[in-house]
């Protein structure tokens, strides 16, 4: 019997795709929620709307989550330090970012610039400074002075000032520039301006990498390198699991597939065949599910011990908690949140102090 309103029937292998894309994105959001910290990962940049803008220290977790090793290539470099070629010193950089899997496969590139031209470099915001005293506390009277009737200057003492006085037509104070003036100190951004690129092309790169459009927005300065009319959908603490699509059954053979699983394993564990086989107690073709499942977890287990220097408990905890949120989670993704998590913990365990050695009441240590 057929569905009347399917438009066309996928086969079992693409719907197998589907829920391992799905099962990508649950990971992501379970980690966005609970690792990325607002304000340090994440955050709203006043003046570039509500939703919140992916930091360089979240985009380097996500990154690590899935596996990614960026790489850096300079594609265009502008340097007129004296304004030869330009009506003013101008400096421009830009980067290309190419993220790649532990096997070496390109995953996402972004091409990100920056420039002295944009407003935040290339103006500062100035207030009129005391003559007397430096500080940037010139305020103008409000009230006429009782013998000349002028309106004139003075240098607010509860700004810092020296309470000085001045006249209103005091070519001291009135000649000075204020308000958006151009960076004569425009040397002093280079290294900012070049870093922002290849910030800008990394943030970007992660983004495409791990679909996470959807929750951040990008920087004001960095729209027209991915999507200027584009618009975050999702707010992070209210973004939805999605649920697996319902796969045909079909035969397959459990004894290849528990050794390819077995394999995905070891394969960032180091564990051996022969190590492995001693936990399981049979071979790979005789384990069923519930058994699969449980030497993956004493792999993963041993893993954290060893490499991860996380209590066994500690680690139980870890992969029970990370099954319960994801029930059908895949290996591979289990491996990331485990590895994740391991970190997590490690950092939050607080080393307990030995006690001291004695010999008759008095520390030899």
């Amino acid at each position: 019997m057929t569905n009347a309103n399917a438009i066309v029937q996928l086969p079992t292998g693409s719907l197998r795709q589907i829920n391992t894309a799905v099962d990508h994105y649950n990971t992501l959001v379970l980690f966005i929620q609970r690792s990325l910290r607002e304000g340090l990962d994440y955050g709203v940049i006043p003046g570039c709307g509500e939703k919140p803008v992916l930091f360089k220290p979240g985009a380097e977790k996500i990154a690590t989550l899935l596996g990614l090793c960026e790489s850096l290539e300079r594609i265009e470099v502008i340097q007129d330090w004296t304004g030869k070629e330009f009506p003013e010193p101008f400096f421009h950089y830009e980067y290309k970012c190419t993220l790649r899997s532990r096997e070496g496969q390109v995953v996402a590139e972004c091409y990100g610039s920056c420039n002295s031209w944009e407003d935040k470099y290339r103006y500062r915001t100035t207030d009129r400074t005391c003559p007397k005293c430096g500080a940037a506390a010139i305020k103008r009277s409000k009230y006429p002075d009782r013998k000349t009737g002028d309106k004139g200057w003075y240098c607010h003492g509860k700004s810092g000032g020296c309470n000085a006085q001045f006249r209103s037509t005091d070519p001291q104070i009135i000649d000075q520039q204020q308000g958006k003036v151009p960076n004569e100190r425009i040397y002093d951004q280079i290294n900012t301006i070049n870093k922002m690129a290849q910030k800008r092309s990394y943030v970007g790169a992660v983004l495409l990498a791990a679909n996470a459009s959807n929750f951040f927005a990008v920087e004001h300065t960095e729209i027209q390198t991915l999507d200027a009319d584009w618009e975050p959908q999702e707010e992070i603490g209210n973004a939805a699991h999605l649920e697996w699509v319902a796969v045909e059954a079909t035969e397959v053979d459990q004894g290849q597939l528990n050794r390819d699983r077995i394999q995905l394993i070891i394969q960032r564990t180091g564990h051996t065949l022969a190590q492995v086989k001693r936990m399981a107690g049979k071979t790979a073709g005789d384990l069923n599910d519930e058994e699969m499942r449980s030497l993956i977890n004493q792999l993963l287990i041993d893993w954290g011990r060893t490499r991860h220097h996380v209590s066994v408990e500690i680690a139980q905890h870890l992969i029970g908690e990370i099954r319960r949120e994801q029930p059908g989670i895949t290996d591979h993704n289990l491996i990331l949140r485990f590895t994740q998590r391991c970190g997590e913990a490690l950092s939050e365990q607080v080393p307990s102090r030995p006690q001291p050695t004695t010999v008759g009441g008095v520390s030899i240590d």
